[in-house]
This record gives structure tokens, sequence and C-alpha cells, in this order.
């Protein structure tokens, strides 16, 4: 017997599908950016295994808010220390 139930990568891949219309319509700096964060919501693939009951745009939506976070945080801990480099500032 087959998997009658699609995978999370396969209903990722068919919302992104359907939203083909608006990454067209974009300008091609903002596609590059669409496109990095499709890129980063597929790193969550296996968080959003864990709830297939979930709506994948759902999934999707957290995925990338995910994504934005750690790279937020990584570029606050990247500033803190250049700040402690710079010998301008007191440590």
């Amino acid at each position: 017997m087959g998997r009658t139930t699609l995978t999370y990568r396969q209903r990722l891949q068919l919302e992104m599908e359907r939203w083909k219309g608006f990454r067209q319509a974009l300008l091609a700096h903002e596609r590059r950016a669409f496109e990095g964060l499709v890129d980063r919501a597929f790193r969550y693939i296996h968080a959003g295994m864990a709830y297939p009951d979930r709506d994948v745009f759902d999934l999707f939506t957290m995925s990338s808010l995910l994504s934005h976070e750690e790279r937020l945080l990584e570029l606050e801990r990247e500033l803190k220390m250049g700040m402690r480099v710079d010998s301008r500032l007191s440590p």
C-alpha cells in the first residue's frame, strides 16, 4: 500500500507553486528576497513534519519567522562582538 497523505515537503512545494504568479510579479530584487525566504523555510521541514494536520501556510510562516529570528540574533551577536573589539568603545 502506498502513502495516501502528502508529506510536508510536498505540501509546501504545492503551496509555493500556488504563489508562482505572485513571485513572477515581483521586481528582481524582491524575487531574490522571496526565493531566499522560501529556501530558508525549507530548512525547517523536520519541524513541519511534526505537525501534519497544520495548515501548510501556517507552518511556512512560522518557519520564516524562525529563520528571521535566528538571523537577527546572529547579527546582534556579531554587532556586539564588533563593538567589544572596537578600541574606541569601553569594554
